[in-house]
């Protein structure tokens, strides 16, 4: 399986968050496996033994400028949420200044790092 590292290894997610005004973490904390002690006691006591983690570190692509970038990014959950609960013109000016800061003759790219975790069932 692929699971993010820590939220402050992965600029799109530090990025889009101050963009926002936002801290990391949250109901649904999609960096909840980025410790790879976490993972290994989760596997294990799922029943898995002979657990590795090998680090990933690509860009993760958002679109091919910025425009395809923030239509692409104004779907995250967390992103929606500050659209309704903030002012939105200035949220939309803040994400399309970071998206910019981030576009390149290949896209808008965001570092990223990952953990590809492989395991066996016991």
């Amino acid at each position: 399986m692929m699971v993010w590292q820590s939220h402050d290894l992965n600029e799109w997610a530090v990025a889009i968050d101050r963009a926002l005004g936002q801290t990391a973490g949250g109901e649904l904390d999609p960096f909840s496996l980025g410790e790879p002690a976490t993972v290994r006691h989760l596997l294990d006591t799922a029943g898995f033994e002979s657990v590795t983690l090998a680090d990933v570190e690509v860009p993760v692509y958002y679109g091919q400028d910025v425009d395809a970038a923030l239509d692409f990014v104004s779907r995250f959950a967390g992103v929606g949420q500050a659209l309704h609960q903030s002012d939105p013109p200035s949220v939309l000016v803040r994400l399309r200044s970071t998206l910019s800061a981030h576009s390149s003759e290949r896209g808008v790219l965001f570092g990223s790092r990952a953990w590809i975790v492989k395991a066996r069932r016991r």
